[in-house]
């Protein structure tokens, strides 16, 4: 036992432990970063790998929010939830007030999954019709809030209220005409003047709302600015906007650009880590996306991936420099496509 870690033989590493150290494979490469959460299919890997010990930290008590029971039980619970996000929007739309009650419910239900991160990353590649998609979204964004929230170590307070104010940082799109919002190509620039009215739509919306703290509000209304003053409405600078609001901004950026829409076609993961890590000066608070992309990208080791090329691969690493250029085994090739200079993830599978 060193101090403040534990050193576990790989049976007896469990879901939910944190690495306490870097994992090196056999070759001296980085498997998993410190601090990642495991999950079963991450320890499943590093057993495939040879891994037989992990370095990882002494466990913490739980917080008594109740887990999901499987992927199957998670997706029932977030169809469901998306559905009282769409009645929600639905009542203010026919003139009603926002119901602070309804809104917590559904918050409630994003807490149960605090430990489910594979099936919230997944959950947001599904196709989503554009007639549904605000919801969907909307529901996204809480789910990535939480565990952006979690992973900036946030007290349990401001995780459930930031996770509130990401499933309404989109509520004043109820102001909007249904052919604005679902129009399917290029907006006029009064089309798109209105669009950028939503965040003001709704602070007023629920800014007065009982149950709803200020801070709740105020990121809602401020979720569109950026680091550099180049957002809207009111072009504030990053030292004059609150956390909710900055780390809304990555997981809205996130979900909006990996969403597979009737008439979008999502970006990669990988393309979308390389316009966040890369792209993304004075937009995004760094510390709020460093935290995001360290821990998020662990997910996608294991996954399958088609190139270029035609052939078909599995995530084996992240490069931490490139995120969007990971190593890629294909057969008993490992493909380096940080280094190649022709052969590129071309889909996300």
């Amino acid at each position: 036992m060193k101090e403040g870690k534990a050193i576990l033989s790989i049976d007896s590493v469990k879901p939910g432990m944190s690495t306490a150290e870097v994992i090196f494979n056999k070759l001296g490469n980085v498997i998993l970063w410190e601090n990642v959460t495991l999950d079963e299919n991450m320890i499943a890997r590093l057993k495939n790998l040879g891994i037989e010990t992990v370095a990882v930290h002494p466990e913490k008590p739980k917080i008594t929010y109740v887990k999901s029971q499987s992927s199957q039980q998670f997706m029932v619970d977030y169809e469901r939830d998306v559905m009282a996000v769409k009645q929600i929007f639905q009542n203010i739309t026919s003139g009603r007030t926002l119901s602070s009650q309804m809104a917590q419910q559904i918050v409630d239900s994003v807490l149960e999954h605090v430990d489910a991160h594979r099936n919230i990353i997944e959950s947001i590649t599904q196709v989503r019709n554009i007639d549904e998609y605000t919801y969907y979204h909307s529901l996204n964004v809480a789910l990535l809030c939480m565990l952006i929230g979690k992973w900036l170590r946030l007290d349990d307070q401001s995780v459930r209220d930031l996770t509130l104010a990401g499933l309404l940082h989109d509520i004043g799109k109820t102001q909007i005409p249904l052919h604005i919002i679902n129009k399917p190509g290029k907006l006029t620039d009064d089309e798109f003047e209105e669009i950028k009215r939503h965040s003001e739509y709704g602070y007023n919306l629920i800014h007065q709302v009982d149950g709803i703290p200020s801070e709740v509000a105020i990121a809602v209304l401020t979720h569109h600015e950026k680091e550099d003053g180049s957002g809207y409405p009111m072009g504030m600078t990053g030292d004059k906007l609150n956390l909710y609001s900055k780390v809304i901004t990555v997981a809205d950026i996130f979900d909006a650009m990996t969403a597979n829409r009737v008439y979008h076609s999502k970006d990669t993961p990988f393309k979308v880590f390389e316009l966040m890590q890369h792209g993304s000066f004075g937009v995004l608070d760094p510390v709020v996306l460093r935290v995001f992309l360290d821990n998020i990208t662990h997910y996608y080791i294991g996954t399958k991936v088609r190139l270029n090329t035609g052939e078909i691969g599995e995530v084996v690493f992240m490069n931490r420099m490139n995120l969007s250029k990971p190593v890629v085994m294909v057969d008993d090739r490992y493909i380096d496509t940080s280094v190649s200079k022709v052969i590129r993830i071309k889909e996300f599978l």
